[in-house]
């Protein structure tokens, strides 16, 4: 085991060395580490000029955590008092290179949830400041800036899982989807995009948690319209570790409710199949004889009139009903389609409180 990890730090070294992708300026340098879990890594940090680190504060720090000490060193001893218990017996300075200039931290153990943005900074040196990204991987081998993405859930601890796509509902006569991954560390990206590969615009920013191996749960909505085929895929991303997965849906017509147009064109249409059906059989019943026309007398043709227009105001009124009957039945459904989204949200909203209860409970 103890060989195992002396190669394993010596490649690891070997891979900063080659990989570190350095820019400075007056707020400091950046660097990109990699580190394996289980090992021993080391995370830079040397004065720019000639003065020993000897008599300097040396702080180094985590912003995102809470406390954010890592490592502080001044009046020429470790001061641990603040160090964030996660780091407690795991980090260390050189103290023999220190009079060399050299700061830099060594943090035995890497676990997964050491990922994240470091920052070295000597306070008696506003310009001295140096921010270490330390990436971790569980993995046989590591990653160089060339390899493509792919599917590497099998081969790091905290490659995204595949993810989880949920056909929430419609907004309007579009239907909106939700998009899951957990378990996720580093923080991933998500993207959703159409048949053809087009990006699609999200509705609204991923949502992010963390649970308490630090390993991440994103969440994104889309909200998507009828298409040629209804396809749409949500792809992860996770860029520092090449690691990319997607899921594919398949939204069926069925799920894209009828608008306001389409409702009022099936009441045109069908008012006009009456009237043309009607208009078909009173003459199919003059052909045939059944009807005839004959002239009648002054009197008789003016009640004939009143008669037949009594007849067609009756009719138009049936025909207005029976439209404001289909409009209000539209109406219905639509309503109760709402009725249904919001009960389902109300079930979605009571499950997320019985887990938050349960945690509470559990601690």
């Amino acid at each position: 085991m103890k060989t195992y990890s002396v190669c394993g730090l010596c490649t690891l070294l070997m891979y900063i060395i080659s990989i570190s992708l350095t820019s400075s300026d007056t707020g400091g340098t950046v660097q990109h580490i990699v580190a394996l879990v289980g090992d021993d890594v080391i995370l830079p940090c040397t004065l720019s000029s000639t003065v020993s680190a000897v008599y300097q504060s040396v702080e180094w720090q985590r912003p995102d955590l809470k406390p954010k000490e890592v490592h502080l060193y001044r009046d020429e001893k470790d001061d641990l008092v603040l160090q964030n218990p996660v780091f407690r017996g795991r980090t260390s300075l050189f103290k023999e290179e220190l009079e060399n200039g050299n700061a830099s931290l060594k943090l035995t153990r890497v676990k997964l949830s050491d990922a994240g943005n470091y920052t070295c900074y000597i306070p008696l040196l506003d310009h001295q400041k140096t921010i270490i990204q330390l990436i971790v991987g569980e993995s046989t081998h590591l990653l160089t800036t060339q390899t493509p993405l792919g599917d590497r859930s099998h081969e790091i601890k905290g490659a995204a899982s595949r993810p989880v796509i949920i056909i929430e509902g419609n907004e309007g006569d579009e239907v909106v989807l939700r998009c899951e991954a957990e378990g996720c560390y580093p923080e991933p990206v998500m993207e959703w995009c159409d048949a053809h590969g087009r990006v699609l615009s999200a509705a609204g920013p991923t949502e992010t948690a963390r649970d308490r191996e630090g390993c991440y749960t994103v969440t994104s909505h889309v909200i998507v319209q009828n298409s040629d085929n209804n396809t749409f895929t949500c792809r992860v991303q996770q860029l520092e570790i090449k690691h990319m997965k997607e899921r594919r849906v398949h939204v069926p017509d069925q799920m894209f409710p009828k608008t306001c147009h389409s409702c009022w064109l099936t009441v045109v249409v069908a008012v006009l199949v009456t009237v043309l059906a009607g208009a078909g059989g009173l003459y199919l019943l003059i052909k045939k004889g059944i009807l005839t026309i004959r002239k009648v007398s002054h009197t008789s043709w003016c009640g004939g009139v009143i008669w037949w227009s009594y007849f067609l105001v009756w009719w138009c009124y049936f025909l207005v009903w029976w439209c404001y009957f289909l409009v209000w039945w539209c109406y219905f459904l639509v309503w109760w389609c709402y009725f249904l989204v919001w009960w389902c949200y109300f079930l979605v909203w009571w499950c997320y409180f019985l887990v938050w209860w349960c945690y509470l409970v559990e601690l």
